[in-house]
């Protein structure tokens, strides 16, 4: 038994391309699979229907819909997933089976609906890798007759899935995995509408729950973004993203840090902003102040571990020894004192050797007020500053450069410096596209003029 769901798709003009007929084939029909591995090299492992090319034929028929029928539903689009324990997508025979079962299904809804163009797509490209049928049913026939009543779960749907899953998946384990469904199924079905959906609202209140709990306890232990994603994962709960955008990818289009983070955990979604008040900026600043801690730490305990061996090489040396009889040294000849012009010329030398040991450690910052356009400019300036007045302090220490505040103050620049580079490609990014606006704005222009003449 494995678990069924139907979703409508219109052409009353959507809030996304995908709502519409057009766009759920289109995205379904993509050969670039989602979660790349070797599981799912591709998007579809079997793909199948009852009229031949059905991208062209849906395409026509959602034409003649829109001319000569007032229906808004174009198509149906049927979910069949299976549990890892039914169907192992790494097994080629039973992701065939897995694709026959799409199709005797697509053939039995068809008796119950009437016959219509229908083409079966399975998959394996999730982020859990469970095999999945996409089952999509045009609304309208050839005749633009339309399915009364639509697509109903519990009358069509479900009888029809529960009936042809238990006829082609007989193995223990795959019937183990159809009694508990069935169980969950029955327990649901038996509920009326108003517990249904108390029960719905009480178990989300508890993944929201788990989700607020495993973020900010991962957000209390991760150092770098990488680590932040993957302990998630690790719990369960997913960073949601498109197709086209890259896994630790969170900047827009435009260079900007994204608004919110979309966190999902066993189908329920919800928002960093939402969750915790947070944005991915902020995220990876505390990200960063974990970094810093942590680095800390392992200094200072590095430093003690040195300086309790220092102890105890000491306390080891403290050997009582004999009296050490120093034979007699002869008197040296007194040396011929310096005159005034050595001594000028020796504290000559070594101020210049102290102005060049300046000069090779200090980075001067030359920075016009035109040039500061932000915030982080000024705070980058600062923070260079800070770092060289420091330096120039304590330059002659020894093991300065492993000094905690100075690393602390170190990586500050190099945190500023990258942010501010992230700025700067902003700022160039919409520079060129204002350049390419009037160019053709200019263009048109010169073209209006040629017109008129």
């Amino acid at each position: 038994m494995s678990v069924i769901s139907v979703k409508t798709k219109y052409h009353v003009p959507p809030r996304q391309n995908s709502e519409t007929g057009k766009g759920c084939i289109a995205y379904l029909s993509d050969e670039k699979s989602h979660n790349e591995s070797n599981v799912s090299p591709i998007r579809n492992l079997r793909k199948s229907s009852n009229c031949g090319d059905f991208k062209s034929v849906a395409r026509k028929r959602f034409k003649e819909q829109a001319r000569n029928s007032n229906a808004n539903v174009e198509l149906y689009s049927v979910v069949q997933s299976f549990d890892l324990e039914e169907l192992n997508p790494e097994n080629q025979n039973d992701v065939d089976k897995a694709h026959k079962i799409g199709i005797l299904t697509a053939k039995e809804i068809m008796k119950k609906v009437g016959d219509r163009e229908f083409c079966v797509f399975t998959q394996a490209d999730g982020e859990s890798h469970h095999l999945h049928n996409h089952i999509v049913i045009l609304n309208c026939d050839r005749e633009l007759n339309t399915i009364r009543h639509g697509l109903s779960w519990k009358k069509t749907l479900a009888p029809i899935n529960d009936e042809i899953t238990s006829e082609q998946l007989q193995n223990d384990k795959q019937k183990a995995v159809q009694e508990r469904l069935k169980k969950s199924y029955d327990e649901v079905t038996a509920l009326s509408p108003a517990k249904r959906k108390t029960k719905r609202q009480t178990e989300n209140e508890k993944k929201k729950e788990y989700i607020y709990d495993n973020v900010n306890d991962v957000l209390k232990i991760a150092k770098t973004q990488k680590e932040f994603v993957e302990l998630l994962r690790e719990r369960q709960i997913i960073i949601r993203r498109n197709a086209k955008e890259k896994e630790f990818d969170w900047l827009t289009k435009s260079g900007k840090y994204k608004s919110r983070l979309p966190f999902e955990y066993q189908g329920y979604k919800i928002t960093s902003k939402k969750l915790i008040n947070q944005n991915p900026e902020q995220i990876l600043r505390k990200l960063y102040q974990n970094k810093q801690k942590f680095e800390n730490k392992q200094r200072q305990n590095a430093k003690s571990q040195a300086d309790k061996a220092i102890e105890a090489k000491l306390n080891d040396e403290q050997v009582i020894k004999p009296l050490e009889i120093k034979p007699q040294t002869q008197n040296k000849t007194p040396k011929t004192p310096k005159t005034a012009n050595q001594q000028l010329k020796k504290q000559e030398k070594t101020k210049k050797k102290f102005e060049k040991f300046e000069e090779r450690n200090t980075n001067v910052v030359r920075v016009r007020k035109s040039n500061i356009s932000s915030l982080t400019d000024l705070e980058l300036i600062m923070a260079i500053r800070k770092r060289d007045l420091w330096r120039n302090k304590h330059f002659r220490e020894s093991n300065w450069q492993n000094n905690a505040t100075y690393l602390q103050l170190q990586d500050k620049v190099t945190f500023l410096r990258s942010q501010l580079t992230a700025e700067i490609k902003a700022q160039q990014q919409a520079q060129q596209t204002m350049i390419a606006t009037q160019q053709a704005e200019r263009q048109i222009k010169k073209r209006e003029q040629e017109l008129e003449t």
